[in-house]
């Protein structure tokens, strides 16, 4: 028996379609006020916003949507690469981030977060890992003590 600690469906499903919808939407609207800030003096780098008005249209308003579209994809793809997500079994744990999955099946002495940190620390007191990600607190505690482990709810008192 194994339990998964990931962000839920609903959110994966829309972060891919948020952010390019985002991303379009912000692209269409610097498009649409580039004119106005380039007119203003006191806005500094002028240029790019001068150059992106004098697109005719509608090459303007389409280009100011892909790029913000592909902007927010690019987003969407690194958020889903960032994300830690923790496999607990009764010998194994598995943290897979960034494409990389590690596997730490050693005695533990405790397991917690700290901060956004998953921290497990082994029966002599060292730091296995401190794996930075944004999971869910009550589920990721959940998966511990269902499996056995030594959850703290707070980081323990440093030695």
């Amino acid at each position: 028996m194994e339990t998964i600690v990931d962000e839920p469906q609903w959110l994966r499903t829309a972060s891919w379609i948020g952010c390019p919808l985002a991303g379009a939407a912000l692209g269409w609207f610097l498009h649409s006020i580039s004119g106005w800030v380039a007119s203003l003096s006191w806005v500094p780098f002028k240029g790019p916003f001068k150059l992106v008005s004098e697109i005719p249209q509608p090459w303007g308003t389409v280009t100011g949507i892909g790029v913000g579209l592909v902007l927010g994809l690019f987003f969407a793809a690194v958020w889903a690469h960032e994300r830690l997500i923790v496999k607990v079994t009764p010998t194994r744990i598995t943290l897979t981030t960034k494409g990389r999955s590690r596997a730490y099946e050693a005695e533990l002495e405790a397991v917690f977060l700290d901060g956004k940190e998953l921290v497990l620390l082994a029966a002599d007191g060292r730091e296995l890992v401190r794996q930075k990600g944004d999971v869910d607190r009550k589920a990721v505690a959940k998966a511990f003590l269902d499996h056995g482990y030594p959850w703290l709810d707070e980081p323990p008192p440093v030695k």
